[in-house]
C-alpha cells in the first residue's frame, strides 16, 4: 500500500464521521458548528496539535544556514503555544483549524507528487483547496461562522452538504483501497 493510499484512507476515515453526523443528526451538527468558533477547549486542543505538528516539521526540515537556531525554536514552540492560547483566545478554534488545514497538504502533496495514477490530481486539488481555506480561517476566523450558518441553515441543507461530504470521504477511501 502506497503512502498516498494511506493518506487517502486516513482522510476519508476522518471526514466520514463528521459528515455522518451532518446526515444522521443535523441538529447536533448545527449546534456544534454554532459553538465551535468560541470554544476555548477546542481552540486549545487544535492549537496544541498545530504547534506540535509544526515542531515535527521543524525537526524534519533542513534549515541550512539557520541550523544553529533550531534548538532555540524548539524551546520557543511551547512558549508561543501557551502565549497564543492566553493572548489570542478570541476565535482561536477556527484559527487553529486553519493552521492545521495549512499543514495537512504538505504530506499529501509529497505523497501525490510521483504517483502514476491521474487520480492523484484529485488529492492535489483538495490539498490546495485546504490551503486556501486555512488561510481564510486564519485571516478571517468569522468566515467559519458565516459559511457554517449557510451550510446548516436548515436540516435538509445540512443533510445535503453532509451527503456531498460523505460521498467525497467514501471516494477517498475507495481510491485509497483500489487505485492509490
Amino acid at each position: 500500500m502506497s503512502v498516498l493510499a494511506k493518506y487517502a484512507i486516513l482522510m476519508g476515515a476522518i471526514l466520514a464521521p463528521l459528515y455522518g453526523v451532518m446526515i444522521l443528526a443535523p441538529h447536533l451538527a448545527m449546534l456544534g458548528l454554532k459553538r465551535f468558533p468560541r470554544s476555548r477547549i477546542m481552540g486549545a486542543v487544535l492549537s496544541v496539535i498545530g504547534f506540535a505538528w509544526a515542531g515535527w516539521l521543524l525537526h524534519q526540515t533542513p534549515m541550512g544556514r539557520f541550523e544553529q537556531y533550531r534548538a532555540i525554536l524548539y524551546a520557543l514552540l511551547p512558549v508561543i503555544c501557551i502565549l497564543v492560547n492566553i493572548l489570542n483566545s478570541e476565535l482561536l478554534a477556527p484559527r487553529a483549524l486553519g493552521g492545521i488545514m495549512m499543514l495537512v497538504p504538505a504530506p499529501l502533496l509529497a505523497a501525490a507528487r510521483w504517483h502514476p495514477s491521474p487520480w492523484r490530481y484529485l488529492v492535489i486539488v483538495m490539498a490546495y483547496i485546504l490551503v486556501l481555506k486555512g488561510v481564510a480561517l486564519i485571516l478571517s476566523p468569522y468566515v467559519f461562522r458565516r459559511s457554517g450558518e449557510r451550510i446548516v441553515k436548515t436540516e435538509s441543507l445540512c443533510r445535503a452538504w453532509g451527503g456531498f461530504g460523505m460521498a467525497m470521504a467514501i471516494l477517498l477511501i475507495v481510491l485509497g483501497i483500489t487505485i492509490y
